[in-house]
């Protein structure tokens, strides 16, 4: 039997080691491991303790929301790489479970702690600030220390979020669109999810393939890809149909291990901006489903974050930036941009006046 450490809290709010001796439990799925971290670039790491500022939050117009929501009552799941173990997030995480077979704790590769920081650091004066700070967290690592995970890992960390009733699912992780065929209790798994009305939320991959990986590239999921500071896209991240947004995801900085800041880049890093703003919209619903309203499917939550998205690139929805960048305050009444659309006018009324002249 294989003993695993883990870190619980104590009624004073501390972490301590423990020891969980019971064995990995089994689940359905694939057991082959793949390499699913996707390969994000490490930019610098700081011990800095000033206030520390994510440009997405801007980019973004996240305080425009944070007027009437920091993302209360919302829950989100995030699966990768284990429990993040940060100041910033202290009091910010309900529950984890871990689904490999290396420790909970997410000390090697700083993955799970750099999204969950993204997400939901909580409101301090120091250290980050999460997209959605008074949203709550529960993490599963599907993925090992050395960044591996198998189908039979991602479907059981699906299911344990639909068990803790989470309204988001962050995966900043994936695998190659050509190994769909070894992912199928994973494909089900999503479907499941979906059926439950849970987002899945998912980066859209950092190979710069024609592309998106799995599982951003199931239809039930949102898929998204990375633009830099200036709005372009970011030279890693993957194009293709499946893409639905583009975050902000170059020289993002939050928590990272060892209590540690860093600036990471990533679709990876994309990933959690979007799934903040999602909790944000939800969070504002949630408020007034007092008042008739009821909770909002994926379907639906995605279109709400297309109606105040800034479009990229070609008009409409697009292979690079899907339906565009969401910016809080911004209202789009089509998938055509503004500029573009009185440019489109103006040329339909030349040609309209050379047909009456």
């Amino acid at each position: 039997m294989k003993t695993y450490k883990k870190i619980i809290r104590t009624s004073k709010g501390e972490y301590k080691m423990a020891k969980d001796n019971t064995s990995a439990p089994k689940y359905p799925g694939n057991k082959k491991k793949f390499r699913m971290l996707p390969p994000f670039k490490v930019n610098f790491i700081t011990n800095n303790l000033d206030e520390i500022v994510n440009y997405g939050v801007n980019l973004h117009n996240i305080p425009e929301k944070w007027k009437k929501t920091r993302g209360e009552g919302v829950l989100i799941g995030v699966i990768d790489t284990g429990l993040p173990v940060h100041r910033d997030l202290d009091g910010q995480i309900l529950d984890s479970k871990n689904f490999t077979e290396s420790p909970i704790e997410d000390l090697v590769q700083g993955h799970s702690t750099h999204v969950s920081g993204v997400i939901a650091a909580s409101d301090t004066p120091q250290g980050v600030i999460g997209i959605a700070p008074h949203s709550k967290l529960v993490i599963a690592k599907a993925l090992g220390d050395d960044g591996s995970g198998s189908d039979q890992s991602m479907a059981a960390a699906i299911r344990w979020c639909m068990e803790k009733n989470v309204h988001i699912i962050n995966m900043s992780l994936g695998a190659p669109a050509e190994a769909e065929d070894m992912f199928p209790e994973t494909r089900k798994a999503v479907e499941e999810a979906y059926g439950r009305n849970i987002a899945i939320i998912c980066a859209a991959g950092n190979e710069n393939a024609a592309r998106v990986g799995l599982p951003g590239m199931y239809p039930e999921s949102i898929a998204v890809a990375a633009i830099n500071s200036q709005k372009d896209r970011a030279s890693f991240s993957n194009r293709g149909s499946e893409v639905d947004f583009a975050a902000a995801g170059v020289n993002i900085m939050s928590c990272f291990k060892n209590n540690t800041y860093a600036s990471l880049s990533g679709t990876s890093m994309a990933c959690p901006q979007i799934t903040g703003i999602a909790a944000l919209i939800l969070s504002e619903h949630i408020g007034n489903i007092e008042n008739g309203s009821v909770l909002l499917s994926p379907k639906e939550l995605e279109e709400r974050i297309t109606k105040i998205c800034v479009d990229l690139g070609n008009p409409g929805k697009d292979t690079d930036f899907g339906n565009g960048m969401p910016v809080f305050g911004h209202v789009s009444t089509d998938s055509i941009s503004e500029t573009k659309q009185k440019n489109w006018l103006s040329k339909l009324w030349d040609i309209v006046r050379g047909k009456v002249i």
